[in-house]
């Protein structure tokens, strides 16, 4: 990894944009990229990679860390104290924003609301409260928006950001992320992919590579899997975020060119019925990326997302088996499991022990 960053490589393509976007380093990122020589075999493909974005932080890694270091940047820029976000009650996200807020100094606040409840999901509920995030609580969307507003009225010096850092502002952080992977391709550690396989969950990460890969020439096919309810990642979402995320670097360095949107594609086919509800296809996945090349995935995002490789590869291998496809791995690998250990279920707050109390739900497979 590059550990002497001074500052975005968006900042170095585009000048202009420095002296009005805020930034602050968190992370090491330039992410190792590596073949994956047995999945590809497997899969009947010539040319099969992953860029390791499990490895953005040793901190807590994953893709969050790239639009925090934006949008974080903005809240310190504004003077607040307290930093507010949301998501499901096994967020990476609203860990991730604890994370980097302690870092900062900043006191993290998490609205979290109900998913199926996994392995996974206990234990980022666990991180939460051992990163000392202020925890708001409702089952449903609706609630968690009234506690919202209610708590962002009353705290002074609060920053609030959007589920999944998806915001115009943090959306830059993969604008970013594909002039990395412009260098690497230029320095030789991947070819140029044609297909960048990637989640799809609050949009910014897809809105900000589709923006990305055009700016850096890299001519290739976003394949955004979608793995939260349409309103919030269906094509329409994605091009509105990826145009407000352009209107903001045009506004501040008018040489950015204009872009069209013809190489985004959108999978609808694996999201399932339910926010983060493991799928067949998702289990199958993340069993054979285990076996194959030892790499772990979860089943909200990473697991559909390599469930749509799969699926494609197999309805559609002549046409793909001589293509180089990137899989962006979005998932934080930090093993936390020996301080999980330490953590007790019941210093949550009491409406959320029965996360832990109650069986969690059969999905086929442990440890999810």
């Amino acid at each position: 990894m590059l550990e002497n960053r001074k500052r975005p490589l968006i900042f170095e393509n585009f000048p202009d944009l420095e002296a009005n976007i805020p930034w602050v380093k968190l992370a090491p990122l330039r992410t190792p990229i590596i073949r994956l020589n047995k999945l590809q075999e497997r899969l009947g493909f010539n040319s099969l990679w992953i860029k390791q974005d499990n490895l953005t932080s040793p901190l807590y890694g994953g893709n969050k860390v790239r639009k925090l270091e934006f949008l974080l940047a903005k809240a310190l820029k504004k003077g607040c104290t307290k930093v507010m976000t949301v998501g499901g009650i096994g967020s990476n996200h609203c860990v991730a924003n604890a994370v980097f807020c302690n870092e900062l100094k900043l006191k993290p606040i998490s609205a979290l609301f109900d998913q199926p409840v996994t392995t996974y999901v206990r234990n980022n509920l666990l991180l939460e409260l051992y990163l000392k995030a202020k925890i708001i609580y409702s089952h449903g969307v609706k609630g968690i928006k009234r506690n919202i507003l209610w708590n962002y009225i009353k705290n002074r010096n609060l920053y609030f950001i959007g589920p999944g850092g998806s915001t115009p502002l943090g959306t830059l952080g993969f604008v970013n992320a594909a002039f990395e992977l412009r260098d690497q391709v230029n320095n030789g550690a991947m070819p140029k992919p044609d297909y960048i396989f990637v989640a799809c969950g609050s949009a910014g990460t897809v809105a900000g590579l589709t923006i990305g890969v055009k700016l850096a020439r890299l001519n290739t096919v976003i394949y955004g899997v979608r793995v939260t309810p349409s309103f919030l990642s269906d094509f329409n979402v994605v091009v509105n975020l990826a145009t407000k995320s352009m209107n903001l670097m045009v506004k501040n360095d008018k040489s950015i060119p204009k872009i069209t949107f013809k190489h985004l594609k959108l999978d609808d086919g694996y999201f399932g019925d339910i926010y983060g509800k493991p799928t067949p296809e998702c289990l199958e996945a993340i069993k054979i990326l285990k076996d194959v090349e030892n790499i772990k995935l979860e089943p909200t995002y990473t697991g559909k997302t390599m469930a749509a490789l799969i699926g494609n590869a197999r309805a559609n291998k002549q046409e793909l088996k001589d293509k180089t496809i990137l899989f962006w791995n979005t998932y934080s690998s930090r093993d936390f499991s020996e301080i999980l250990k330490k953590i007790d279920y019941h210093d949550l707050p009491k409406k959320l022990h029965w996360v832990f109390e109650e069986p969690m739900p059969d999905f086929g497979i442990k440890n999810s």
